[in-house]
């Protein structure tokens, strides 16, 4: 059987200690230091865009964000995906490399460069945290690289529920009930499927009693272990 790598797990709570995510615009560090501020965007909205200059860092306080690039033909790849708790833009500390787009209605912490820096600086527990966050999302990256290449597209949708399962259970949401705010074609485009397999896939596990549609958004998983078993290709399904 496949180990899968670790699911980056969701830094609300890990960086609360330093980023107090429940204050309206401040950041606690021993004293206060006026610094964040909460932004609210759209469906289809950006936070930013690929090549421009990086000014913040994020935390999706709710909804999901795609982050991806463009081919040049034109074509969409999406990187990955932050849920609430994730942080973004660790990753570019001078321009993004991505673009960010809301894919359903978001509330985003923006936290200014300088703020960060000042932390690393003075705290070195945070330093450490945002050291074991960006091990975590490289341990997440390789795996969705052999996902890309070496999976079907049957154990690509497989994985791709079971990983949300396995972030609903890191931010406490226990149970077989996953949310989806992002369409299909999202996800078609994060796991490099057209939206027509993906569609196809989720039919048949639909139809094989693996999952029910309780609606577009919400999808209800009946049989985890067969669930796990296709997304370790121990099932062999045509594409």
């Amino acid at each position: 059987m496949t180990r899968s790598a670790p699911d980056t797990i969701a830094v609300v709570g890990t960086v609360a200690p330093w980023l107090d995510v429940d204050a309206s615009s401040r950041i606690q560090l021993g004293h206060t230091v006026a610094a964040t501020a909460e932004r609210h965007l759209d469906s289809h909205e950006h936070l930013f865009l690929e090549g421009q200059r990086q000014s913040h860092v994020y935390i999706v306080l709710e909804g999901v964000v795609g982050l991806y690039k463009l081919v040049a033909d034109g074509r969409r790849q999406i990187t990955s995906f932050a849920y609430r708790g994730d942080m973004i833009g660790l990753d570019c500390p001078k321009v993004h490399g991505d673009s960010a787009e809301a894919l359903c209605s978001v509330r985003v912490r923006a936290i200014p460069l300088g703020a960060i820096d000042k932390l690393i600086a003075s705290e070195p527990g945070f330093g450490q945290t945002l050291l074991r966050i960006a091990a975590e999302e490289i341990a997440d990256t390789r795996e969705r690289l052999v996902s890309l290449g070496r999976k079907s597209a049957a154990e690509k949708v497989a994985g791709f529920l079971l990983r949300l399962m396995r972030r609903n259970a890191a931010l406490g949401r226990e149970g077989e009930i996953l949310e989806l705010p992002m369409k299909r074609t999202d996800i078609a485009d994060f796991l490099g499927l057209t939206i027509e397999t993906v569609s196809r896939n989720f039919t048949r596990l639909r139809t094989a009693r693996v999952i029910g549609m309780r609606s577009t958004t919400e999808i209800e998983i009946l049989d985890l272990e067969r669930l796990r078993a296709l997304a370790d290709g121990e099932e062999a399904r045509s594409d």
